[in-house]
C-alpha cells in the first residue's frame, strides 16, 4: 500500500507540472524524495540492544539512546517506541520505534531491564 502512495504521489506530482520533459522529473523526483524520507519503512535497520542502551542503523542515519536517557516505553507485542521525553504526543521524534518482529516475549524484558538499571558505572 506504501509503495502505492509513493508512486500515486509521483504520478500526481508529474500530471501537475506539465512538460514533457518537467512533468517525468518533477514526478520521479517526488517518489525519490518520498523513498528517502521513508527509508527506514521500505529498507532493513539493524537494531542493537546491549548494557549501554539501544541503537538502530537506518539505511539513512542511525539513532541511539543511552538507557539513563529513556523516560517512556509504549509497547504492545509487535512493537513499541523508547523516548528520553515524559510525555508523548506529535512532536516526540527524538525517540526510537521498534519492530519486534515476533520477538516481543524477549525483548520487552531487556528493555524494561535496562531501563530499571539506570545509568551505568561508566556513567556516574
Amino acid at each position: 500500500m506504501a509503495v502505492g502512495v509513493v508512486l500515486s504521489c509521483g504520478l500526481l506530482v508529474a500530471m501537475a507540472t506539465g512538460g514533457s520533459l518537467t512533468g517525468p522529473l518533477a514526478g520521479g523526483g517526488a517518489m525519490l524524495f518520498l523513498l528517502l524520507t521513508l527509508n527506514r519503512f521500505f529498507l532493513p535497520s539493524q537494531y542493537r540492544v546491549d548494557q549501554h542502551g539501544i541503537a538502530v542503523r537506518y539505511p539513512v542515519g542511525s539513532r541511539s539512546l543511552r538507557w539513563s536517557e529513556l523516560q517512556r516505553f509504549p509497547h504492545d507485542a509487535l512493537g513499541g517506541y523508547v523516548s528520553p521525553r515524559h510525555r508523548g504526543g506529535m512532536l516526540d521524534t527524538r525517540g526510537i520505534s521498534l519492530l519486534f518482529g515476533g520477538r516481543g516475549a524477549e525483548i520487552i524484558p531487556r528493555i524494561k531491564a535496562g531501563m530499571e538499571q539506570g545509568p551505568t558505572l561508566s556513567e556516574t
